[in-house]
């Protein structure tokens, strides 16, 4: 848009930015926190990984992939008018790299004595059901022995 001859050039007259540095930075913030949870995800999904096996580990390494790419490709699809930028890769890269290095040396010995309690729990309820199978199998046997 040309300015009309005669008037003052003034940055008002010219038109506004795309996008203001403030909300680049918001921008930012927004890629690093992503970051951030998708190293807690990480640790999330670390414990039932080791416990898993090596088939189970896999797959949860792929569906974490997979989960982990999408959630970055769409906040960086998100943000900036829907071009995708390096500098919201980088900072969501840098806030899970910051996370694992910072957060999650304290974090993950929680998250594997909660999943341990929760394995151990999982499993004394197994046991309790096969037993319950085992005295409920008896006694419909004696019970239908002693109507025939």
């Amino acid at each position: 848009m040309r300015n009309q001859p005669g008037a003052a050039c003034c940055p008002a007259s010219f038109p506004e930015m795309g996008i203001r540095p403030s909300a680049q930075a918001l921008e930012l913030l927004e890629a690093l926190l992503l970051g951030v949870g998708l190293g807690l995800g990480y640790d999330l999904l670390r414990p039932p990984r080791r416990r898993s096996g090596r088939l189970g580990g896999s797959l949860l390494d792929l569906l974490f992939a997979l989960l982990a790419g999408a959630a970055a490709f769409l906040s960086a699809m998100n943000s900036s008018g829907g071009r995708t930028g390096l500098w919201e890769l980088s900072a969501t890269l840098l806030g899970f790299l910051l996370y694992l290095y910072a957060l999650s040396p304290a974090v993950l010995p929680l998250l594997e004595g909660w999943c341990r309690v929760m394995f151990n729990t999982m499993r004394l309820f197994k046991k309790i059901e096969k037993n319950l199978w085992k005295s409920a199998k008896k006694t419909f046997q004696t019970r239908k022995n002693g109507l025939l």
